[in-house]
């Protein structure tokens, strides 16, 4: 079974919430002596929120299918990925993260408590209004998932979500060509008939067989 490694969205968000939290309970009661950092972590990070929602909102690609929904395609699941994608990739771009870092901690030492106070409770807001935002959205939708972006690979895993044409019916089984003008064997997903020229989208790769589905009419859906 071909299978595209994933992450809930939830999951990455509630890691960096826990991440600013821990940041702002180490300082102990001195948060609370600061309640003008406190506020204006919350002011700085609720339009941020809303406007990175906006952004993922806009990414999320098969909001109406019935297998398989909800993903957000993206390079990297992590932000260990990055990093070590950076490291292998050049040093010479992993010495301005480190130096970022170095800042960052020199700041925070140098700099008082306030500046601390301040990130921490940013990005704390931020993670709890964003997921605020996406649990509505699942609600509406179901669970959203970061993806990598499969577009470009090979092999069973990249004909995974391409989409193509039926050329033998399917009843269930039958033929679909796909692009570059290969034919597969290929299984609709629900054991529906799905006739000849209706365009399906793969679903499962089983060996040399695409497990398909119809591709839904979005005429009038909610985009």
């Amino acid at each position: 079974m071909a299978k595209v490694k994933q992450v809930r969205v939830l999951r990455n968000l509630i890691g960096f919430g826990l991440l600013c939290a821990g940041l702002i309970w180490l300082l102990g009661d001195r948060p609370w002596q600061t309640p003008d950092a406190l506020a204006w972590g919350a002011a700085l990070a609720i339009p941020g929120a809303l406007l990175h929602w906006r952004y993922l909102a806009r990414r999320i690609t098969r909001r109406h299918r019935r297998y398989e929904r909800n993903k957000i395609p993206v390079n990297y699941l992590g932000a260990f990925e990055v990093l070590a994608a950076m490291f292998v990739y050049s040093y010479y771009l992993a010495i301005p993260v480190a130096l970022v870092v170095v800042v960052i901690v020199l700041t925070v030492s140098l700099s008082g408590h306030w500046w601390t106070v301040l990130g921490g409770s940013c990005g704390l807001a931020w993670a709890v209004v964003l997921a605020g935002s996406i649990l509505v959205y699942e609600w509406r939708y179901g669970a959203l998932y970061y993806q990598y972006d499969n577009s470009n690979w090979t092999g069973a895993e990249g004909m995974l979500y391409q989409s193509g044409t039926v050329v033998d019916p399917l009843t269930p089984a039958g033929k679909v060509n796909m692009p570059g003008g290969v034919l597969w064997n290929a299984v609709s997903q629900s054991g529906e008939t799905i006739d000849s020229g209706e365009a399906v989208e793969v679903i499962d790769v089983q060996r040399l067989t695409l497990y398909v589905d119809r591709l839904p009419d979005l005429t009038g859906a909610d985009g």
